[in-house]
């Protein structure tokens, strides 16, 4: 009987290990052995169905080894904060040997960071990581160093101030405009806006309608933009601020990173804290910076519904997607664009399979007011200027080079510009705000696996694990610009052009420097914490031109006194 009885639980342990897993471990047990790397995983628009993936593939190439990714349940609140803290209790406690997270950068987790008590907090990648190769799903290797595959754009984010590179990005995920196609041809558009000009015209015809053909707003119920404004999901940063930041770094990406900085690069390439950092608010692009983005964000273009602070993302996003019908069979609410990001399309798969061939995915316009200041000093009127603002985007978007747009602006635009003043508009049309500066994984400091968790880091640099991520979450690696992969649907495709392009750079908003200091926030403007929102609040008796003005003023005044606050304490 207990022979029986002894067999019969052998056998439902069995069949409870098929269902828990390896080594029958509930999903969220640390293991701490020698080969297994115990992996948090921030489960943000990309899902988690490629770490998974990831997994499988790196446990076939060092079958041999034995090494396992236990793979923590992946989820959303895995990043920024929580997650320093985490690993600031030390490895020896809490036993993570991989962190792939967000919304943390390196010098918080290097000895100046807030929790780090003069500790570093994470290992120093640089020679365990970026100097070695990818490492590929067979378990052979590539042929370059992975720092050789990583724009270097991206290498300032990857970095502390103390030079050491704990960061490892893991995404590159690009922000921009998302379009209904499907709804905007309705108005005979079939071709998208390179400049503001443009996209407030679209605007316009969407808002008033064109007569005989379609009627306005107020009564198809289809508005020209919706916007998330929750801050508790993106509203603040994620979604909206990247367009006014782009648009101040369309005019000088070297003044915007040391807007973000309040320092500047001397002659070695090293950042040197300004000796009147609160400068950096006179510049002059900020003010039809800020007034564009007023005029964006006017509530007259949104639809019903966008300024709702508590709304959740997908009900926003939900308004984008297709034309939603009420009872009666009449059209409620929706929109044609909305600013967002290439992990959009993730995000929505699963409730709007059926429209995901409607949308666009498209880079933020190029700043007209931007188009004025290059090309007015050949007699151009305001008008004339946007539209060679225009022309020279499109051939940017074609694949042109600085030297091939010269010559047809002769040839087609009877316009002989100079080469540096086409060179600034490519910059321009070029940048691209890149989310995924601030997706990055970390090995803690002490990990007695940190050289496995360096594998698991250096095959996702793999063009392997670029297939995987693209197909398992319609997302683009950093590390393999020009790879020949495709997505499902054109969206995707079109996000991953933007990246593949000659003239593209990538970009971030993230406060770096002595600025977090000074101005004891990560927000472009002081005590914005809710930028959107803000401009979304405009009164009503204040012009774009008059609200930009107060609100620079007033921002202007604070900063000057955070900076006088700031040099107090250091002396």
């Amino acid at each position: 009987m207990k022979k029986i009885l002894s067999t019969v639980l052998a056998v439902l342990t069995g069949v409870g290990c098929l269902f828990m897993g390896t080594g029958c471990l509930p999903k969220d047990e640390i293991v701490r052995d020698e080969k297994t790397v115990n992996l948090r995983l921030y489960k943000a628009g990309f899902g988690d169905a490629f770490i998974y993936e990831l997994k499988e593939k790196f446990e076939a190439a060092y079958a041999s080894e034995g090494y396992i990714l236990n793979v923590l349940k992946p989820q959303y609140t895995y990043a920024g904060t929580p997650m320093v803290q985490e690993m600031a209790e030390g490895y020896d406690r809490k036993g993570i040997d991989l962190y792939v997270t967000g919304a943390i950068m390196p010098n918080e987790v290097s000895p100046i960071g807030m929790y780090a008590n003069g500790n570093e907090l994470c290992e120093d990648l640089e020679d365990l990581v970026f100097n070695q190769t990818a490492i590929n799903y067979d378990g052979t290797e590539s042929a370059n160093k992975i720092s050789e595959r990583l724009s270097s754009d991206y290498v300032p984010f990857l970095r502390a101030d103390n030079g050491k590179m704990y960061g490892f990005t893991w995404a590159q995920t690009s922000a921009g405009l998302v379009v209904n196609t499907k709804k905007l041809e309705a108005y005979g558009i079939t071709e998208m806006p390179r400049t503001t000009n443009e996209l407030f015209a679209i605007f316009e015809t969407v808002l008033n309608g064109i007569d005989g053909v379609i009627e306005g707003s107020a009564k198809t119920k289809t508005y020209p933009l919706t916007y998330n404004l929750n801050a508790d999901q993106g509203g603040a940063t994620t979604y909206n601020t990247c367009a006014y930041e782009q648009w101040l770094a369309q005019y000088d990406l070297q003044a915007f990173n040391e807007f973000n900085r309040m320092q500047t690069m001397d002659e070695n390439g090293e950042w040197q804290d300004m000796t009147e950092g609160w400068r950096v608010f006179e510049n002059e692009n900020i003010k039809p910076v800020l007034e564009t983005s007023f005029q964006f964000m006017d509530k007259k273009y949104a639809a019903p519904g966008s300024g709702d602070t508590t709304k959740k993302l997908d009900q926003i996003q939900s308004l984008v997607m297709k034309d939603v019908l009420n009872k009666k069979g009449n059209p409620q609410v929706n929109a044609i664009f909305m600013l967002n990001g290439d992990w959009f399309l993730n995000e929505v798969k699963s409730s709007y399979g059926d429209y995901l061939n409607d949308i666009a995915f498209i880079n933020v316009p190029v700043i007209s007011s931007l188009g004025v200041e290059i090309f007015s000093k050949y007699g151009l009127s305001d008008a004339e200027c946007d539209e060679v603002l225009s022309y020279v985007c499109k051939q940017v978007d074609e694949n042109k080079t600085v030297d091939e747009i010269v010559e047809l602006l002769k040839t087609e635009k009877q316009l002989t510009a100079d080469k540096a003043d086409v060179q600034r508009v490519a910059t321009a049309r070029g940048l691209c705000f890149a989310r995924g500066i601030e997706h990055l994984a970390f090995i803690p400091k002490g990990c007695t696996k940190k050289d496995i968790a360096a594998k698991v880091l250096r095959m996702m640099a793999s063009d392997d694990f670029a297939n995987t991520f693209m197909r398992a979450s319609n997302a683009f690696s950093p590390y393999t610009k020009g790879v020949d992969i495709k997505g499902l649907y054109p969206f995707v495709d079109q996000a991953k052009a933007l990246t593949d392009n000659i003239h593209f750079r990538a970009f971030a908003g993230r406060i770096q420097g002595i600025r977090r200091s000074v101005m004891r926030t990560d927000y472009m403007f002081p005590g914005a914490r809710n930028m959107a929102y803000d401009l979304y609040s405009r009164a009503d008796n204040l012009s774009y031109a008059e609200a930009a003005q107060k609100m620079y003023s007033e921002s202007l005044t604070t900063v000057q006194g955070y900076w006088d606050d700031y040099i107090s304490n250091k002396e």
